[in-house]
């Protein structure tokens, strides 16, 4: 913990990354032999903060104006007024309750891959399903988006 928090400079991110190797540990426990549990440990939490770095830096080379996610659902410009903040706020949280309203299947797409950042991969695994099915579902529910919610979202949510 004190690795990450380290190398993040962010408590509650340090514990989510904490969390994901943990969560990995368990359902990989006995491929791990037990005398190397700690170095996989600690291999693990080292890619796990090198993806997340890696994930930021792409997301400020598609999105050069903006800082870090705010709370992983829309990404926010530093220069922000806080009423600008809490009115994208208010609007991702309209959206993902009519989301989960209209169809099940596609908020939970959206909820794992545009909120938690998993990688469609990671989401499918969740899921049970296909990559593909997890792209298909992310378009079918962006495409809503766009349709019901044209000239409010943000280009960047969807």
């Amino acid at each position: 913990m004190y690795y990450v928090e380290g190398k993040t400079s962010d408590f509650q991110l340090a514990e989510e990354i904490v969390q994901q190797v943990f969560c990995k540990f368990y359902v990989h426990m006995n491929e791990v032999v037990p005398a190397a549990e700690k170095n996989w440990l600690m291999s693990c939490t080292r890619n796990a903060v090198t993806d997340h770095f890696r994930a930021r830096q792409r997301r400020l080379k598609l999105y050069p104006d903006s800082d870090a996610w705010t709370k992983g659902m829309l990404i926010c410009d530093v220069t922000d007024s806080l009423e600008g903040r809490i009115i994208r706020k208010e609007l991702a949280e309209r959206i993902l309750k009519d989301l989960e309203k209209v169809n099940v299947a596609w908020y939970e797409v959206i909820v794992l891959c545009v909120v938690q950042e998993f990688s469609y991969r990671e989401a499918a695994e969740v899921l049970h399903v296909s990559t593909d099915v997890v792209r298909s579902r992310i378009s079918r529910a962006r495409a809503y988006i766009r349709e019901h919610y044209r000239g409010e979202f943000l280009e960047d949510f969807v």
